[in-house]
């Protein structure tokens, strides 16, 4: 008992500023992570063919899930704030190397999201482009995924309110670009119908579980507002609150967006289609304003994702050099913008080399941001199945566990392994590629931790780090419930 009452002098996540962001700049991480704009017209319409008349409904489970893993999340964000999220959350509850794997395992997720997205923004960027009779091609998206790392880098090094302002006002002009263009669409301006027919698809139900897992990815992001908790302003609060309703306001947006897709199609020479697949094929006038729009706001939501996954990952980085999980370098800070500026240095390079380098080899930039979106969303989908069973557990450990945490745990937990199963079990597709590189390269970081273990004795016990109350703050008269500024 005696250590664990020991105040300590320095914070371990000491370097990076307390109480900088309000509780809007905090929803703005969790939201800008998401890319919300992006899924709205896109991930309904690779849904529809899957759950068919089942879509909406598809979404609106989809959004009870994840709020459900939002609960569980919040159980810890009321009690301590963490650096590295999800991270330290299990370590707290399962252990470090539970933790470790959880770690990894977001690391995967916000890497590939990231790479993802820098190849999204470059990719619509070159569309835009195409419209001023720019030609397009592999060369000029590489070179524009370059210029969005480069500018991206920058703003995060110079400061999350920064960056956490520009990603948030870059994702609600998105998210209001996509919603105008799919009433536009869908009110019968492109097709000349004010009542388009309604799909009438049949589908198996064993394409429920692909679809069910295609829309769990639509919110994979919410939780990286847990990575800001040292850097936010009353972090208990407004963490606790991005976690909760960020998935619940998602829900709202994707179901507007999916009611829209499920019953409405644009007429193109080859047939009826999906808006988002068939506005570049039209020769309609309103169709090419629309398609410009459209690849205007989804540009700019792939560019807040960057920000948002970028800024997720490197506090886990941060979070790691500082426990000597990784080289220690990785947890220092900028003196000036005390911002982890070499985790973002050595994590942005790669952001931007993999995807380049993934284009060159594959068929189409539409491919590679496929796999990559896939390798990502296990990474996720791993991390929330432990922190779904680290919840109970670390209540447990501090004599606070009731039933309603233990039944949504273990519930959310194993619904999540039951969806995993189904859509892995039942879909003809090459699903089982990403989970194979996501298991290798989970397997890669254990391997990495258990041999570091060995040249560091004391290295478990110095996982999961968070930020502490210190001497400064006892007598500043420092409430633990209420960082101060």
């Amino acid at each position: 008992m005696g250590p664990s009452r020991t105040i300590r002098s320095r914070s371990p996540v000491a370097g990076l500023q307390r109480a900088q962001l309000t509780f809007t700049q905090v929803l703005g991480q969790s939201v800008s992570a998401v890319a919300p704009s992006a899924v709205m017209v896109t991930l309904p319409a690779l849904v529809l063919p899957a759950a068919g008349g089942a879509t909406l409904g598809v979404f609106v489970l989809t959004a009870l899930m994840m709020t459900a893993v939002g609960y569980c999340v919040a159980q810890f964000s009321t009690r301590m704030v963490a650096v590295s999220g999800l991270y330290s959350y299990t370590v707290k509850g399962l252990g470090p190397v539970p933790g470790i794997a959880a770690g990894w395992s977001l690391i995967v997720g916000y890497s590939a999201a990231a790479m993802a997205s820098t190849l999204g923004a470059a990719a619509y960027l070159a569309a835009l482009l195409s419209h001023l009779g720019v030609p397009t091609g592999k060369p000029l998206i590489a070179g524009l995924a370059v210029l969005v790392g480069g500018t991206t880098l920058i703003l995060m090094i110079r400061g999350i309110r920064l960056s956490a302002r520009i990603s948030l006002a870059v994702e609600l002009f998105a998210i209001v670009v996509a919603g105008a263009v799919l009433v536009i669409a869908f009110g019968g301006a492109v097709t000349g119908s004010h009542a388009p027919p309604k799909s009438t698809v049949e589908v198996p139900h064993s394409a429920l579980g692909f679809a069910l897992l295609l829309a769990i990815t639509s919110y994979v992001g919410f939780e990286s507002a847990s990575t800001v908790a040292r850097e936010a302003q009353r972090p208990f609060v407004t963490v606790t609150r991005a976690v909760r309703w960020t998935p619940l306001a998602l829900g709202v947006l994707y179901a507007f967006a999916a009611g829209l897709q499920a019953t409405g199609s644009i007429r193109t020479g080859i047939g009826a289609t999906p808006i988002v697949l068939s506005l570049p094929d039209s020769a309609s006038t309103l169709a090419g304003v629309l398609s410009i729009a459209m690849n205007l706001g989804i540009t700019a939501s792939w560019i807040a994702c960057v920000i948002g996954s970028t800024t997720a990952l490197s506090r886990i980085l941060f979070a790691m050099g500082r426990e000597r999980v990784l080289p220690d370098s990785l947890g220092s800070t900028h003196k000036r913008f005390r911002t982890p500026h070499i985790a973002l240095s050595i994590a942005m390079p790669l952001i931007v080399a993999v995807p380049v380098g993934y284009l060159f080899i594959a068929d189409s930039s539409r491919d590679v941001m496929v796999g990559l979106l896939a390798v990502s969303a296990h990474g996720y989908l791993g991390a929330y199945l432990l922190v779904c069973l680290a919840t109970p557990a670390f209540l447990r450990r501090i004599g606070e566990l009731t039933t309603t945490p233990l039944v949504v745990g273990l519930v959310t937990a194993a619904t999540l392994i039951a969806i995993i199963v189904w859509a892995a079990l039942t879909v003809a597709s090459p699903v089982w590629i990403a989970t194979a590189v996501y298991f290798v390269l989970l397997t890669a970081g254990l391997t990495a931790f258990l041999v570091r273990r060995r040249s560091v004795p004391d290295l478990a016990a110095h996982i999961g780090v968070f930020d502490e109350t210190v001497a400064g703050d006892v007598f500043a008269d420092y409430n633990p419930w209420q960082v101060r500024r």
